[in-house]
């Protein structure tokens, strides 16, 4: 079948449904037919809008197909896959050229094994990719859905936004969230798969790829303190209270734990500037003798400063990655 490239079956498929294909065409068409495994196309993306996008696709064509009745059955069927394969890649075409879609990068990130590697989202979620993991993800959000895909293990600070959930396509599981905390681990070979939520709730879903099937057959939603583990392909999976230590299991070397008890305002600063990747101005002579007690574990930076200049009486305003502190102050 490799003598035959897809711009030469597409032309003759096209042919072949408006009747004006050759006898040695017609003959090149089905040998090529006749090499192939009878079975419905399958899309093997990784991306999770466009696994959805092109399911969506193929069911609105699949509904549409009326049966040619005088056809023989392997031309019927030539048909139905000929006509699914190019109108779908021409709607496909379409969407993803369009210009709300242009000048959107794939980025795919890779750690290193024994440390832990900090990423900052376009919606300003946080991953903690673990060891040799890997993160793919978008310049930008443009559709309805956020989605990422990981292939390893990663905790998750994701930004809450009801109107755009989270999904994360990973090992043979869909997850989905608004704005929650939880740490995935997959093993690709083992086909292993555990979920550890820290904060909110979490949706996980069955995800088909290739001829890899999950334990599990329908959505189930998982609770904070909750584990979702799934030890190989053949073992049900099974949803546990997690043990005392998962959290600081999950969250050890990185920057997820914000909870300050007596702080000196300079190591608050500190701490906030590393973890959200921004520069904070202030006048440090207000606030020397500042100790803060305060959890913002889990909070976006824009919460995070509420909640800290609350406690010294102060303002903030943010441009971008710097960050003002005004006013306030301790004696």
């Amino acid at each position: 079948m490799s003598d035959y490239n897809n711009d030469l079956i597409e032309s003759l498929a096209e042919k072949l449904l408006e009747g004006t294909i050759t006898e040695a065409e017609e003959a090149i068409l089905e040998q090529w037919y006749n090499q192939r495994p009878v079975r419905k196309p399958e899309w093997e993306l990784r991306d999770g809008s466009k696994d959805l996008l092109e399911a969506r696709i193929y069911q609105g064509i699949k509904q549409n197909i009326t049966p040619v009745k005088r056809m023989f059955p392997v031309w019927a069927k030539l048909a139905v896959a000929a006509s699914v394969l190019i109108v779908s890649a021409i709607v496909y075409q379409i969407y993803f050229s369009s210009p709300k879609n242009q000048g959107i990068e794939q980025y795919s990130i890779a750690g290193v094994q024994g440390r832990i590697r900090k990423i900052l989202l376009p919606d300003k979620s946080i991953v903690w990719l673990k060891g040799n993991s890997r993160l793919e993800y978008p310049s930008r959000f443009s559709d309805s859905t956020r989605n990422v895909v990981l292939e390893g293990e990663a905790l998750f600070e994701v930004a809450k936004d009801h109107k755009h959930p989270f999904i994360i396509a990973a090992g043979n599981y869909l997850t989905k969230v608004v704005g929650t905390s939880f740490n995935i681990k997959e093993d690709h070979l083992l086909q292993s798969f555990k979920l550890t939520v820290l904060t909110g709730k979490v949706s996980i879903s069955p995800r088909k790829i290739n001829d890899r099937v999950s334990t599990l057959s329908h959505t189930v939603i998982i609770s904070p303190g909750k584990e979702f583990d799934a030890l190989n392909k053949t073992t049900p999976s099974v949803i546990t209270a997690a043990q005392p230590t998962a959290k600081a299991t999950v969250t050890q070397g990185t920057e997820y734990m914000m909870n300050f008890e007596n702080t000196g305002f300079e190591e608050v600063k500190s701490r906030i500037e590393h973890k959200f990747d921004v520069v904070i101005s202030s006048t440090n002579a207000l606030y020397r003798n500042c100790e803060l007690s305060a959890d913002v574990t889990d909070q976006p930076l824009d919460k995070t400063l509420k909640v800290i200049c609350a406690a010294i009486g102060a303002n903030y305003t943010i441009i971008n990655n710097k960050v003002t502190i005004t006013g306030g102050g301790c004696n």
